[in-house]
């Protein structure tokens, strides 16, 4: 009797666990909150006439862990790529527009609110910078410093119940991504409140 009443309380509590853990993939795409022209707040380097010339649409995609039902505690490992164009109006040349694209590997530290097919979470992200690519290098004189790790925060709200369900959020940073980009020893300043819409699916795979 001891035996069947501990498998019970063993498969009860297994069921328990089972309810209040999920695992899934999720992607999407984001873009930035802020005018271009916001971004780079100032630069001593009047020849280049330097700024940013518009935001390409960001993609990522990554993993989830949700621990908990009413109140659950969701981290996340995403892999995020987006792409910036910089105008700089050279004298000689005109106009001219350079790409940057970098990488990050994100982790967000959500907290969140089940209510009825919504679930409402905000939290803090660490954002761990891996790599970039920049046309920019074509110019004598450019060199790039990217901060190693950098800390924001987002809120936002998923709907939906089953396998599959939707996430919209906002992005703000605490600090700034560095002060990456310098000319001939003149280095260009960044706003250290960029902000992002993030859009995407989650797919969960143990729910």
């Amino acid at each position: 009797m001891k035996n069947l009443f501990l498998a019970l309380s063993l498969i009860m509590f297994a069921g328990t666990l089972q309810a209040q853990f999920s695992f899934g993939l999720k992607g999407g795409v984001n873009t930035q909150m802020v005018k271009p022209q916001d971004i780079i707040v100032n630069g001593n380097d009047t020849s280049f006439n330097f700024g940013v010339d518009k935001f390409k649409f960001g993609t990522q995609f990554g993993a989830y862990m949700r621990i908990g039902g009413k109140i659950f505690f969701q981290p996340e490992l995403i892999f995020n790529s987006n792409k910036t164009d910089y105008k700089i109006g050279e004298s000689s040349l005109g106009e001219v527009i350079k790409n940057e694209r970098y990488n990050y590997l994100d982790l967000p530290l959500l907290v969140g609110l089940t209510a009825g097919p919504l679930r409402l979470h905000g939290g803090p992200v660490g954002h761990y910078y891996l790599s970039s690519r920049s046309e920019l290098t074509d110019f004598s004189g450019y060199a790039a410093r990217w901060k190693q790790l950098t800390w924001g925060w987002q809120a936002g709200l998923t709907i939906g119940t089953g396998r599959i369900s939707a996430d919209i959020r906002y992005e703000g940073n605490f600090n700034k991504q560095g002060d990456h980009i310098t000319f001939f020893g003149d280095q260009y300043h960044f706003s250290d409140t960029p902000a992002r819409l993030i859009v995407g699916l989650n797919i969960a795979l143990v729910k």
